[in-house]
C-alpha cells in the first residue's frame, strides 16, 4: 500500500521556498524524490494523485535541450504539435491533442495571460530564459480554471534561480543572446532576479517563387526581458510574495495581403504580468490570495495604417484548502477577472467581467483514489456555465496507478467573436466540451510509463460563415454551428538501457469535423493541419563531464485547405553540454541535423493539381539546419 505525504508536510515545504500560484516542491517518498504539482487541481499532490495526464519540464531538462523558445520545449512532449509560420518569434499554432491554440489555457506564475481579442496567448515571444519550470495538464480543467482549458492547462513558472549565473549564446542567422540570473537571501527577504536579451536576423519566412508572392527579405526578431521574484516570511502574517515579469521587442514578418512591400511589416510587442500574493496556514486550513495584473500588446506597422491590439487583465483569486484526514482533502476558491481591450478598431464593447466559484474533494486511502470538482462561471454578455471534473483511480502497485476521468469544459466567445467591427455576433454562446480519459502511469526506478486513451467532443463550436448584408454582400460572421471530435492514444516513456537514457513520446490523434446536416455525404471528415501521428525518440548519454542528446521526430502528413496535403517529415536534432569545470559549461546544438526540406505551415495561393512543388502558391519556409554554441558561468 502507498500512503501520500500529509498536506501539512507539503505546505511546510512550500513555506521554505518561493510560493507562487503554481508552486512546486519535492517531498521524500519511500523510494524516490516525488514530484509535487498543484496545477492540475490547485492542490499540492503527487502526479499519481492528480488522476490526470501531467507532464513536468524543469530547468535542467530545458538546459539539456539547448533550444531557443518555449514552443521548442513543448513540442518534445507527447500530444503536442507546433505549426510555425517561419522562424523564432513568428506566429505559430500550438495543437494539444489536436485542438488548436485557443483551446489551451496559458498561465504564467498561475496568472491567466493572453489576448482577449484572439482568445489565446502567443508563446512565440515568451522568453525561454525567464522560465524555471513548465507544468502541463492535458484534458479539460474547466472545473478548476474556467474558460479556455478545453485541451488543457500550460502553467509556466518563472525563474527561481538558486544562485548567480550568466550565459552567452551565438548561432545561425546572426543569433545572439545574453542572459543572467541572481539570488539574494537575507533574514527578511528572498529575492530572485532574471534578465535576458536575444536577437536574430532570421530568414525569409515565406517562399519566394516564380509567382513573386513575397519580397525576399530576412524576418528578424529581438526580445528584452526582466523578472523579479520576491518572498518574505513572517511568523505572524504568513508568507508574502511579489512576482513581476516584463518583455518587449520586435518581430518582422511577411504580409501576404501586401506581399510586394513585405520588407516594411513589423510588430512591436510589450507584455508583462505582476502578481502580489499572500499565504497563511491556520491549523488544518490554508489561505492564499493573489492579486494580478497583466498586459499583452501588439502594435503592427507597415504599408497599412498602424494597428494596435492590447489586452489589460486584472485578476483576483482566493484559494483555501482543508485537510479533513490523512485520506481526505478539500479545496475551494473564488475568482474574478476583468478584461479590457485597447485597439485602433472600433469595438462595441471594450470591457468584460467574469466571476467564478469552485469546490473540490480529493480522496486517497493508499488503495483507491478519487477527485471531484465543480465550478460556476458567469461572464458578462455571455451568461453562466457550470463545469465538473470527476476521476477515479486504483493502485495496481505502489508505483502504478490506473485512472479514469470525465470532465466538461467551455470557452467563452472572444471580443473578436462578439464585437469585431462589422462582423462580430453578440448573440454567440460559449463553446462546450466533454472529455473522457483512461490512463495508466507506472514509475519505477529505471522505467516510467504514462499511457492514455482520450476522447474530447466539442459542441456549439464557433465557425465563421457567410452573413451578407445589403451594405456588404461579402460579409462573414461567427456562429455556433460546428461540432468536432478529437480522440486518440498517447504514450510517454523514459527508460535506462546500458547506460543510455531513452525517451519515447508517441501520439495518434484523430481530429474530425462533425457534419450533422441531412445533405452531408460524410458525417466525419478530417480537420486540417492536425497530423495523426507524431513520434519523438531521444537518446542521451553522459560520459564524465560530457552529455550528448540525439533526437529524431516524425510527423505524419496533414490535411490542408489550399493543397491536397502537407507531406510527412523526419527531423533530427543533436545537443551537447560539456562541463569544463564545476562552474563553467559550454553547450552546442544542431537543429535539423540533415537539413531536411519540408513545409512547416500552409501559405496562400492557388492549388492546381495537388503537386505542392510546382503549383502557384507560397508556403512558410522550414527552419533549415542551424548551429548554436553557448557558454554559461555559475558563481
Amino acid at each position: 500500500m502507498y500512503h501520500k505525504s500529509k498536506l501539512g508536510l507539503a505546505l511546510s515545504l512550500a513555506l521554505s521556498s518561493s510560493f507562487v500560484a503554481a508552486n512546486t516542491t519535492d517531498a521524500q517518498t519511500q523510494h524516490d524524490i516525488e514530484t509535487i504539482v498543484v496545477t492540475a487541481n490547485k492542490l499540492e499532490q503527487s502526479i499519481d494523485q492528480t488522476l490526470a495526464s501531467v507532464q513536468v519540464i524543469d530547468r535542467a531538462q530545458i538546459e539539456q535541450l539547448n533550444v531557443r523558445d518555449v514552443l521548442s520545449v513543448l513540442k518534445t512532449q507527447a500530444g503536442f504539435q507546433v505549426n510555425r509560420n517561419g522562424g523564432q518569434g513568428q506566429n505559430a499554432s500550438l495543437f494539444v491533442r489536436g485542438l488548436e491554440s485557443r483551446y489551451s489555457l496559458i498561465l504564467i506564475d498561475g496568472v491567466r495571460v493572453g489576448s482577449a481579442t484572439l482568445g489565446y496567448k502567443s508563446l512565440s515571444t515568451l522568453p525561454l530564459n525567464s522560465v524555471e519550470r513548465i507544468e502541463v495538464v492535458k484534458g479539460s480543467r474547466a472545473a478548476q480554471y474556467g474558460s479556455d482549458a478545453l485541451a488543457g492547462v500550460i502553467n509556466i513558472i518563472t525563474r527561481q534561480s538558486q544562485g548567480h549565473s550568466i550565459a552567452l549564446t551565438t548561432g545561425s542567422n546572426s543569433y545572439a543572446s545574453l542572459e543572467g540570473t541572481s539570488r539574494f537571501t537575507t533574514e527578511y527577504v528572498d529575492i530572485a532576479l532574471n534578465a535576458g536579451y536575444e536577437r536574430t536576423e532570421g530568414f525569409d519566412v515565406l517562399e519566394n517563387d516564380a509567382t513573386n508572392f513575397a519580397d525576399p527579405d530576412k524576418d528578424g526578431y529581438d526580445n528584452l526581458n526582466l523578472g523579479l521574484n520576491l518572498t518574505h516570511n513572517n511568523a505572524l502574517l504568513g508568507q508574502l510574495g511579489f512576482i513581476a515579469q516584463y518583455s518587449t521587442g520586435e518581430v518582422e514578418f511577411d504580409n501576404y495581403f501586401d506581399y510586394q512591400e513585405s520588407t516594411l511589416d513589423r510588430t512591436e510587442y510589450e507584455n508583462y504580468h505582476v502578481n502580489a500574493n499572500w499565504f497563511k496556514q491556520l491549523g488544518d486550513f490554508s489561505h492564499k490570495v493573489d492579486v494580478a495584473f497583466s498586459q499583452d500588446q501588439d502594435d503592427t506597422f507597415g504599408t497599412k495604417p498602424t494597428s494596435r491590439f492590447a489586452t489589460e487583465r486584472v485578476q483576483l483569486d482566493y484559494l483555501s484548502t482543508y485537510q479533513l484526514s490523512e485520506q481526505i482533502d478539500f479545496n475551494g476558491g473564488l475568482n474574478w477577472h476583468q478584461d479590457k481591450i485597447d485597439t485602433t478598431s472600433s469595438y462595441d464593447e471594450i470591457n468584460r467581467n467574469a466571476y467564478a466559484a469552485f469546490v473540490g474533494a480529493y480522496y486517497d486511502d493508499g488503495n483507491f483514489l478519487a477527485n471531484v470538482a465543480v465550478r460556476h462561471d458567469d461572464y458578462d454578455e455571455v451568461g453562466s456555465e457550470q463545469t465538473y471534473n470527476i476521476a477515479g483511480g486504483i493502485y495496481l502497485h505502489q508505483d502504478a496507478v490506473l485512472r479514469v476521468s470525465q470532465s466538461s469544459g467551455f470557452k467563452a466567445p472572444t471580443f473578436n467573436d462578439l464585437y469585431y467591427p462589422d462582423s462580430g455576433n453578440p448573440e454567440l454562446e460559449a463553446e462546450t466540451s466533454i472529455n473522457r480519459e483512461l490512463g495508466l502511469r507506472i514509475d519505477f526506478d529505471s522505467l516510467s510509463v504514462d499511457v492514455a486513451a482520450f476522447r474530447n467532443e466539442l459542441t456549439n463550436k464557433i465557425a465563421w460563415a457567410p452573413a451578407p448584408t445589403a451594405d456588404n454582400p461579402y460579409r462573414w460572421s461567427p456562429f455556433n454551428i460546428a461540432e468536432a471530435r478529437y480522440e486518440g492514444v498517447e504514450l510517454t516513456t523514459n527508460f535506462a538501457f546500458y547506460g543510455f537514457d531513452n525517451t519515447l513520446n508517441v501520439s495518434y490523434i484523430d481530429a474530425q469535423k462533425v457534419d450533422n446536416s441531412p445533405a452531408a455525404l460524410e458525417k466525419y471528415s478530417d480537420l486540417p493541419f492536425v497530423a495523426k501521428e507524431n513520434v519523438r525518440y531521444s537518446i542521451a548519454k553522459q560520459w564524465q563531464d560530457l552529455d550528448i542528446n540525439l533526437s529524431v521526430a516524425y510527423q505524419s502528413e496533414q490535411k490542408s485547405t489550399l493543397i491536397t496535403k502537407i507531406p510527412s517529415r523526419i527531423v533530427w536534432d543533436l545537443a551537447a553540454n560539456y562541463q569544463i569545470q564545476q562552474q563553467l559549461t559550454v553547450s552546442a546544438r544542431i537543429e535539423n541535423l540533415f537539413d531536411k526540406e519540408y513545409i512547416p505551415s500552409q501559405g496562400y495561393g492557388v492549388d492546381i493539381n495537388g503537386d505542392w512543388v510546382n503549383d502557384a502558391f507560397y508556403h512558410y519556409n522550414e527552419i533549415g539546419r542551424q548551429l548554436f554554441v553557448g557558454i554559461a558561468y555559475d558563481f
